[in-house]
């Protein structure tokens, strides 16, 4: 009895140190515990509520994991409510812990002159004008060839090829005959001995053929120049005829760098324009040169215009035919206009929208606000309206913003009537029942066999992770490219569930999809190699995604299968 008296005070001094410290401990003032319990943010009833950092609509009633994302549920703030009267009703709200989490950067709208900057891909050319060609003057025979391999370094002055001809015989007797009675006929020995001299003969083998009395079979050509051998074009015992080239020798001291500007982009570039270009094969080398020539004529087949710089190469270490990567600022015209950060702005087909800042000095708040685009200009956009100098965007998190505003049920990218429900519609897991696969929601019961497939709900497929999203907007972006409108539509079920009757519907659609996927790989950042490209002549100029350099256009397919042009390496 005694032990058992002794178990019951000291369950009770136990448990008076502990509301001792509930109600004093950590503090020097003293606190309730109803008043923890409601700075521990609770609802009308006095239950403790639990949110999700990322997703704010979330709200239960215990801890546990978000059912849209998995990330452990924290205690709700009361100013975190996107609904909260006394904000901006059209604003998301964070709390700064979601905001931290989110790496929300804002930037200042700034007015200055734009500066466009346009990449062009290129290639390492021999420069033509350091080309020399040796080739014969008179008909013969190869007798003996002295450099036999293209690539071999002769120095001017080397012996490339020996030569047998019956006229050069003729020729040479012609003037040891002549020289005979050249003082009685001065103007004959002068003529038989410029035919010599024409055909190439060094002036000191045609006074030692006269010296001598007699008659070379064979004739030796000799290199012009020091460089490389880029073209052979006889074998030992060929015949020749005259005009024939035997050799090309090139110079590399100095060489072309050809780069293809697309017929949007030509008309940004001069002659005298600087280029800072890297070659594939030296990486961590950048180089500099100008433009020395721009094409007259367009390519028909690639619709591109060539423009050419002359660099200097004395280590030899530019090759020909190696690709090339070029980048030229030029300024787009001399007027201040208002300028963004390109990770401002979300495309939305004919809409582009950017998040403003609209924070009050307790609760951080973000805005959309419909603009619209001018040019692109390096990694700033021109703002034509809807911005004004001074004002903060979000520049760094946009799509994570406007992923909060979209299940909130506010103005976002996929949503065009903020108010109608529809977004947080979606994601309200408090109105489902998940028992037996049925989803009791306001409008009805629904299960999956009989749920409508509404618009919006074609773009949640966009919230799987980008490694489950690439992999399928590849394939889909690979059999457009092939015309293949079969395969095209079992891929393209991973974004959208609307049906397509042609594949013209179905490009139209993959153009918003891509410009979705732009937007979250350059936010979240992906793993694999992927090149951005764009197509100026499909709905005023697209762009697109692939893992491949060489364009194949998923919006002609094979009608013009290489229109378009890589415009930046993502990662």
């Amino acid at each position: 009895m005694k032990t058992k008296n002794i178990l019951i005070y000291s369950g009770l001094i136990l448990g008076g140190l502990l509301l001792g410290y509930l109600f004093f401990g950590g503090t020097s003032e003293p606190q309730t515990l109803e008043e923890h319990i409601s700075e521990t943010h609770t609802d009308e009833e006095g239950n403790v509520v639990y949110t999700c950092s990322m997703h704010p609509q979330i709200r239960e009633s215990e801890p546990g994991n978000c059912p849209i994302c998995g990330m452990e549920l924290i205690p709700a703030n009361d100013l975190d409510d996107n609904n909260s009267e006394s904000l901006n009703p059209n604003a998301v709200t964070f709390s700064k812990a979601a905001l931290a989490l989110a790496e929300v950067e804002t930037t200042p709208v700034r007015k200055g002159v734009p500066v466009v900057e346009t990449r062009l891909p290129g290639k390492v050319a021999v420069n033509q004008n350091l080309v020399s060609n040796v080739t014969a003057h008179f008909p013969g025979r190869v007798r003996e060839l002295y450099v036999d391999y293209t690539g071999d370094y002769v120095r001017k002055g080397q012996k490339l090829v020996s030569i047998y001809s019956s006229e050069l015989i003729t020729a040479q007797s012609e003037l040891l005959e002549t020289a005979r009675f050249k003082e009685q006929n001065p103007r004959l020995y002068e003529s038989a001995r410029r035919k010599l001299l024409l055909w190439e003969f060094p002036e000191e083998t045609i006074n030692q053929i006269e010296q001598s009395g007699e008659v070379m079979e064979e004739l030796d050509f000799f290199s012009p120049v020091s460089g490389y051998v880029s073209e052979i074009n006889i074998s030992r015992e060929d015949h020749i005829q005259e005009g024939s080239m035997l050799y090309r020798i090139a110079k590399l001291s100095e060489v072309w760098i050809e780069f293809e500007a697309y017929e949007s982009s030509v008309n940004n570039l001069k002659i005298g324009d600087k280029i800072d270009f890297t070659v594939s094969s030296i990486p961590g080398h950048t180089y500099t040169g100008e433009v020395s020539f721009i094409q007259p004529f367009l390519n028909d087949k690639s619709r591109t215009v060539e423009i050419r710089i002359t660099v200097d190469n004395p280590r030899k270490e530019m090759k020909p035919g190696m690709f090339a990567e070029g980048v030229i600022s030029s300024q787009s015209g001399q007027k201040q206009q208002l300028l963004v950060p390109r990770s401002a702005v979300l495309w939305t087909g004919e809409r582009s929208i950017v998040f403003m800042d609209v924070s009050t000095a307790e609760t951080p708040a973000f805005e959309a606000r419909e603009v619209v685009l001018g040019k692109r200009a390096g990694n700033e956009y021109v703002i034509e309206s809807g911005l004004e100098v001074g004002e903060r965007v979000v520049s760094n998190g946009t799509f994570k913003v406007d992923a909060a505003a979209q299940l909130s049920d506010k103005l976002s990218m996929m949503n065009r009537e903020p108010g109608s429900g529809a977004n947080r519609g979606a994601h309200d897991h408090g109105a489902m029942d998940m028992n037996n696969g049925e989803m009791n929601m306001d409008d009805g019961d629904m299960n999956e066999s009989t749920m409508d497939t509404t618009e919006d709900h074609s773009n949640h497929e966009m919230d799987k992770s980008l490694e489950a999203l690439v992999p399928q907007y590849l394939k889909l972006r690979e059999a457009l490219s092939k015309d293949d409108f079969e395969t095209a539509k079992e891929h393209v079920r991973v974004f959208s569930t609307d049906t397509f009757s042609d594949i013209e519907e179905l490009r139209a659609e993959f153009k918003s999809i891509s410009e979705m996927l732009i937007s979250r790989i350059e936010e979240e950042g992906y793993e694999g190699a992927l090149f951005k490209q764009y197509c100026p002549m499909y709905g005023g100029g697209s762009t697109w995604i692939s893992d491949k350099k060489d364009i194949e256009n998923p919006f002609y397919g094979t009608q013009m299968h290489n229109c378009g042009e890589t415009v930046e390496q993502m990662n």
